[in-house]
């Protein structure tokens, strides 16, 4: 591919049948539009394109959990973007609400809310971060704060599945995008919305071939990062399965605990550089002992004992993080100084850590407090990304992360006896 200026031109090379092929683009590319020819022994081809449109990770519907005081409610955010901006809706059935100035950078996203229930306006301003399907904040306004939490809708479909779509006439290799608002692509071609219920998914989509359209219709179900279904055309009926790129498989391993309720969060793996700076400014070292809260697939815990030499243990209620991690302890030879257990994070007694790590949500966090403050002088609690409301931290620091799609990382180090602050107090 190579460009100068606006002028463009590519090679293409392709199978027709049994029949190779290559062929050359020619043409010119100006403000999201692409014009030109393609040229090859098959004749030439005009050829007319337009930039896809790029849906950021905010973007797509949250059911929304927002706590004031002892009071609690929900509603539902909608984020959608266009050419370019971003604008939200607020459905609740409590009164009306109007979401305005609706901004994402950075990882974070912001917006105004103006509310009337029961004939009483406010405004409220809404900043929080986006972290894979979880967006966390904090409402402000005259009448104080609120935390938020919000869960994407339909999250287990967004991402990239590569398709096998099987028929009489044979089987082709397909891929499917699916964006976190639920729009999506299969190869060149854009679905509008892709409707996802539990563990039902389905799209409607139509492709233009010359003067031909053919309408398309997808039925499936999503399981474990696998899926399954139909898709029919004019054409007939094809058998589909696709996986999920980046998905780790759960090897079988020894039965576990049935969890005893569902997990308070989504597993989102902490990057192994964050792990080591985590362990870094928590000065671990060979006589601590390390509990991991919600252990995910046990990396802290196996990176601490592998590079340390220290104890640790840790825990999580999902019989799958927990089989991950029992893997990763023996695939790591670090049995003999850690152990996986499946437990609520709530009802434990983690006065034999010294060093303590999160994950979690700050809601999560703040309702760790009574269990943290019986660690002993000196302990020292690190969490990623989040932080603790009404506690001082000792240090946060950044770690820049390009490469990351929802922004840099940030780490929080806190030392006990915790240090309250005035609103921590209260």
């Amino acid at each position: 591919i190579r460009q100068e200026g606006t002028s463009l031109r590519f090679v293409q090379t392709g199978r027709v049948g049994d029949s190779d092929f290559t062929a050359h683009f020619a043409g010119t590319v100006k403000g999201g539009r692409m014009e030109g020819v393609l040229k090859s022994d098959l004749g030439e081809l005009k050829v007319a394109g337009r930039r896809m449109r790029v849906v950021g990770p905010a973007a797509g519907t949250w059911d929304m959990t927002i706590k004031a005081g002892e009071r609690g409610y929900t509603g539902r955010l909608v984020i959608t973007a266009a050419d370019g901006k971003l604008a939200g809706t607020w459905q609740s059935e409590m009164g009306e609400h109007v979401i305005s100035d609706v901004a994402f950078s950075q990882g974070k996203l912001t917006f105004k809310r103006a509310s009337t229930i029961q004939g009483r306006q406010w405004e409220s301003t809404f900043e929080g971060s986006v972290k894979g399907h979880v967006l966390t904040g904090v409402f402000k306004s005259d009448r104080g704060e609120s935390a938020g939490v919000g869960r994407r809708v339909g999250a287990t479909a967004v991402g990239k599945w590569d398709l096998q779509i099987a028929s009489e006439s044979g089987s082709r290799q397909q891929v499917l995008k699916v964006n976190p608002d639920l729009s999506g692509l299969l190869g060149p071609t854009e679905i509008e919305r892709i409707t996802v219920d539990g563990d039902q998914v389905g799209f409607k989509t139509a492709v233009v071939f010359g003067d031909r359209t053919y309408d398309i219709a997808f039925s499936g179900k999503i399981a474990g990062g696998k899926l399954a279904g139909e898709m029919t055309t004019s054409r007939g009926t094809s058998k589909v399965e696709g996986s999920k790129r980046q998905v780790a498989k759960a090897a079988k391993a020894e039965p576990a605990k049935k969890a005893v309720r569902q997990p308070d969060v989504i597993y989102v793996p902490t990057p192994q550089p964050v792990v080591d700076k985590m362990l870094e400014l928590a000065k671990v070292g060979k006589d601590d002992v390390v509990y991991d809260l919600g252990c995910g697939d046990g990396r802290i815990v196996v990176t601490a004992a592998s590079r340390f030499g220290c104890k640790g243990v840790g825990y999580d209620i999902n019989p799958v993080r927990v089989r991950e991690s029992r893997q990763n302890v023996e695939k790591s030879k670090v049995g003999d100084l850690v152990r996986i257990e499946q437990k609520d994070i709530f009802t434990l007694d983690l006065s034999g850590a010294s060093v303590v790590t999160l994950y979690l949500l700050p809601d999560l966090n703040v309702k760790l407090i009574p269990q943290l403050e019986k660690l002993k002088d000196g302990s020292r609690i690190v969490s990623h990304d989040f932080d603790m409301r009404g506690v001082q931290p000792d240090r946060v620091i950044t770690i820049e992360d390009s490469d990351d799609a929802y922004g840099d990382h940030t780490i929080y180090l806190w030392t006990t006896p915790l240090k309250r602050t005035e609103a921590g107090q209260r």
